[in-house]
């Protein structure tokens, strides 16, 4: 799943760099010129020019440096030892290694676990023989040519299958720690996600003047602004300084936005007309969009804006699943302990968001992060 989120760091006041910034353009330009109508069939391509995109500035290029080494504390594969702990599974292993496992005995002599992956997924073991897994148009087991090749050997002792507990270990993915001696995993007890990207699905994060210096567009795919369209005179972007946001601005293009889709959908609905090609569906009580009600019948505008705008409780026009700051994670999965109740209830998010905001110095800058996990 993907998830929106920012990430708040430091960075020093950078200036602008002509030469680079054109440098950039042309490599962007050579790449659409060598590579015609196919940037947005290629994932590879569309990678890299999003790459380019998101340095096209001294601003973007400075600043991913930056992400990169605040983002790799939460990385589930980093291999940084700052972040690591080491989880002892010696006895497990040992307990797996003298047990005794199904086999299959390969046509070369060669014996494998039946659970093996080069295995598991091809062949069975049933009735004490070996069957090809999804055989023949039908996808069912059968006693195929490659199938009666191989023999079936119930319970094998698995620590014949290797020459050492050393072997066993390595081949089930486990690490020996050296300092102990002991067998387990190293793992990020920090961990968040497994990519991320700077800007990615949501590259509209905040809107800037036109005349703003210091932003990025983010690992986007165009810095064409038709396909972002924003008020006149301003920007979106997926990074900037928060002294720059224009939060205001933001707030009322979003209600703006999400006020012509409410007289859209409700012109729509009372129609009964739906463009064959939309997603949306029309019933009794309202509208419908993959499986998620976005129009309720006889429902008032304001009542549509607290639910698909910005509501007027929101201190800042933005909402994110979570906040990168130093060396924490702040999620909206967050629970705080209530006195009271003396029990965990769940953090007012969108309050924890702004004071979070609040907290950040005007200087700081706020990144748009589309993390995966």
């Amino acid at each position: 799943m993907h998830f929106r989120s920012m990430l708040f760091v430091d960075l020093p006041e950078t200036k602008q760099d002509p030469e680079w910034e054109q440098e950039v353009l042309d490599q962007m330009e050579m790449l659409k010129a060598n590579h015609p109508g196919k940037i947005v069939e290629s994932a590879v391509l569309g990678l890299y020019l999003g790459q380019l995109v998101n340095v096209q500035t001294i601003f973007g290029r400075e600043l991913t440096n930056v992400v990169y080494k605040a983002m790799e504390r939460f990385y589930c594969g980093t291999e940084d030892p700052r972040y690591l702990q080491f989880e002892d599974k010696t006895e497990e292993y040992q307990t797996d290694f003298e047990k005794k496992v199904d086999c299959v005995v390969m046509p070369d002599g060669r014996i494998k676990e039946i659970d093996s992956y080069s295995i598991w997924h091809k062949f069975i073991i049933k009735d004490g023989m070996v069957f090809q897994k999804e055989a023949g148009p039908l996808k069912h087991p059968k006693r195929t040519k490659k199938a009666k090749k191989m023999k079936a050997l119930l319970g094998y002792p698995r620590k014949k299958l290797y020459a050492s507990f050393e072997e066993f270990v390595e081949d089930y993915g486990g690490r020996k720690n050296e300092a102990t001696g002991q067998y387990g995993e190293w793992y990020n007890p920090d961990s968040v996600y497994d990519w991320y990207s700077i800007g990615g699905r949501w590259p509209e994060m905040f809107l800037v003047k036109q005349d703003c210096m210091e932003y990025s567009y983010g690992e986007r795919e165009s810095m064409d602004e038709d396909a972002h369209p924003a008020p006149e005179g301003y920007r979106w972007v997926a990074c900037a300084r928060k002294k720059d946001i224009q939060w205001d601005a933001m707030r009322q293009w979003r209600n703006q936005q999400a006020e012509k889709h409410f007289h859209e959908l409700e012109e729509m609905f009372q129609s009964g007309q739906v463009n064959p090609n939309s997603l949306f569906h029309i019933t009794e009580d309202g509208i419908y969009r993959w499986g998620q009600q976005v129009y309720r019948k006889d429902q008032t505008l304001q009542e549509f804006l607290e639910k698909f705008g910005i509501p007027a409780s929101w201190k800042y026009p933005i909402s994110v699943c979570g906040i990168f700051i130093d060396e924490a994670y702040y999620s909206e999965y967050d629970s705080v302990y209530d006195e009271e109740l003396r029990k965990w209830v769940p953090l007012c998010w969108q309050e924890a968001m702004d004071n979070h905001i609040d907290d950040a110095d005007e200087n700081t800058v706020f990144v748009g992060i589309d993390y995966h996990m």
